[in-house]
């Protein structure tokens, strides 16, 4: 990939880049105390968070998906690589799938509004695919993957073969997707992947399921095998592993090193030390002008901004204590 190619869409970035929510207004955003006040600070955003929309769940998440949205469209219209966008693109590429094949299983079920438009692949090329499991335009490894979900749907009669299926897949295409990028996003996908098995391993062994069972819901796509998964979790060695895929000295992580070591690290720890993770391997492009970092970068500046939003509104909406969720809120662009 010749880094040189995004140069121009860098620059832009520079400039797009003061959209973001500045730490002042973030804080601000934190101390307000009612709707009214948040909403004031909100609507001045490219979110334009009104309290008529503050005070309406389903349109406050409209509103955040719809900025996502457009961030997304900008970016692959942009980008010399749609292979940079598609990393953070593809796990709603497979959300929609899998929203669409419970459609079809459910038949009299309309699910449509659960669809992200987000993705290289648009929803009716989708919907086709699923429809028909055949198609001309979408990858064969992707019609293979959606026939084969089906036809274990069909045996088992099981709707949550669709989301295992669905899930695993994603992971598979990720994999495809590190072969054609540099060394440091192809981290990027090794870390996402690990992580998922970590966390479903340790969630199932809480509540009883034996190996097979975990196994089944386990990618084979990670740095190692299902099975080592399993055993790092059960002889409390994920210290060990995340040493392997993250072996920076970076003292941000020390909290949850210490909670590995004595195996007190929670499931909501551990996905949140997963974006943590993501956010430092990918801030060494803070000061790139040229290569794709910049792009990856912004990107997931993007998703962490749109969930912390969600949380301190939900929070708000709730009454639920800020202090309550602090420790979940992500690292915001530029802190």
């Amino acid at each position: 990939m010749d880094t040189n190619l995004f140069s121009k869409i860098n620059t832009t970035i520079s400039v797009k880049e003061n959209d973001f929510i500045t730490e002042e207004k973030f804080q601000n955003i934190i101390q307000s105390k009612d709707t009214e006040t948040l909403a004031f600070i909100l609507e001045a955003t490219p979110y334009h968070l009104s309290i008529d929309v503050l005070e309406n769940p389903s349109q406050t998440e409209i509103s955040l998906m719809t900025k996502l949205v457009n961030d997304y469209r900008w970016a692959y219209a942009e980008s010399p690589s749609d292979k940079i966008v598609t990393l953070f693109a593809l796990r709603y590429v497979y959300h929609n799938i899998k929203v669409l094949l419970k459609s079809k299983a459910a038949i009299k079920k309309d699910f449509s509004k659960l669809l992200i438009p987000i993705g290289i692949f648009d929803i009716e090329s989708l919907k086709h695919l699923v429809s028909s499991l055949h198609s001309d335009t979408l990858p064969d490894f992707m019609v293979h993957e959606v026939e084969s979900i089906w036809n274990e749907y069909e045996t088992f009669n099981n709707i949550r073969v669709l989301d295992v299926g669905a899930d695993l897949a994603y992971f598979k295409h990720l994999k495809l997707l590190s072969n054609e990028l540099g060394e440091v996003l192809s981290q990027v996908i090794v870390a996402m992947i690990d992580f998922y098995n970590i966390i479903t391993v340790k969630r199932g062994l809480s509540q009883n399921k034996s190996h097979g069972d975990i196994l089944q819901l386990l990618s084979d796509e990670g740095s190692i095998s299902a099975k080592e998964f399993i055993y790092i979790v059960e002889n409390q060695e994920i210290f060990v592993w995340f040493n392997k895929i993250n072996p920076s000295l970076d003292s941000i992580f020390s909290t949850y090193e210490l909670k590995m070591q004595d195996a007190t690290i929670s499931s909501s720890e551990l996905e949140f030390l997963c974006d943590l993770l993501l956010y430092k391997t990918l801030d060494q492009g803070r000061y790139n002008v040229d290569g794709p970092l910049v792009l990856a970068r912004y990107l997931l500046g993007c998703e962490f901004e749109v969930k912390n939003l969600r949380m301190i509104i939900s929070a708000l909406q709730n009454t639920i204590p800020f202090e309550s969720i602090k420790e979940r809120i992500r690292p915001h662009y530029g802190s």
